[in-house]
């Protein structure tokens, strides 16, 4: 498969990334702008402001366990490009990876974006051979006329075989959570979640992750 996109575009992420000094060992969300948005833009700071995750994601201690490499506007391709310098430094006990979206916008199709991200899958399973893997499906947006449900219903059923297929490895489906489907929980874009949607986002993740957050 050729390289399509221009790899090295995300890299002002890898360095605010980088400056965080984030510790190992962690709780990793890694994805495009779904997870961006949880929190604030490191890279242009007054963009948005949600409560981020690391603050309402705790560990049955209350201390706080994970940790953001959302960069929005990324691709399976930049997803896999950036690995090496935004997870694997990194050390994750737990990885929570969602790819779904941007492949079109960069060339991609959704059997090309699906094998990019089983590239990422197979790379964390390599590094870190204990680690559990969370794999998200595609999620529900309120701007859905450019890409059809069934879409979105074709790509979760397949990251769902890649899953069953990887050791360790669980799949979830955010289209399966109805309270996800709220407009009121969209911008005025119909694609991001705004302070609510993410307060339900949280509460959605708090069930998928409960034995993780147990550890902690």
């Amino acid at each position: 498969m050729p390289v399509i996109t221009q790899l090295d575009m995300f890299k002002k992420y890898q360095v605010a990334f980088d400056a965080e000094n984030a510790p190992q060992g962690q709780i990793v969300f890694y994805g495009p702008s779904y997870f961006t948005r949880w929190g604030k833009d490191l890279t242009t700071p007054a963009r948005w402001d949600h409560t981020p995750l690391r603050d309402v994601l705790l560990g049955k201690s209350g201390a706080p366990c994970c940790i953001n490499r959302g960069f929005g506007g990324s691709c399976p391709e930049h997803q896999l490009y950036h690995y090496h310098d935004m997870i694997r430094p990194l050390a994750p006990r737990v990885l929570v990876y969602g790819s779904w979206g941007n492949g079109p916008y960069f060339g991609y199709d959704d059997a090309e974006s699906l094998l990019l991200a089983e590239r990422v899958i197979a790379y964390a399973r390599t590094d870190f051979p204990d680690m559990p893997i969370y794999l998200m499906g595609a999620p529900f947006t309120v701007a859905e006329a450019d890409v059809p449900m069934a879409s979105r219903v074709a790509y979760s059923d397949r990251i769902r075989e890649i899953a069953e297929k990887t050791p360790n490895c669980h799949f979830f489906d955010p289209l399966q959570h109805k309270p996800l489907w709220d407009p009121t929980l969209f911008v005025e874009d119909g694609i991001h979640y705004n302070q609510k949607g993410y307060d339900v986002f949280a509460d959605y993740f708090r069930e998928i992750l409960k034995d993780e957050l147990a550890k902690f």
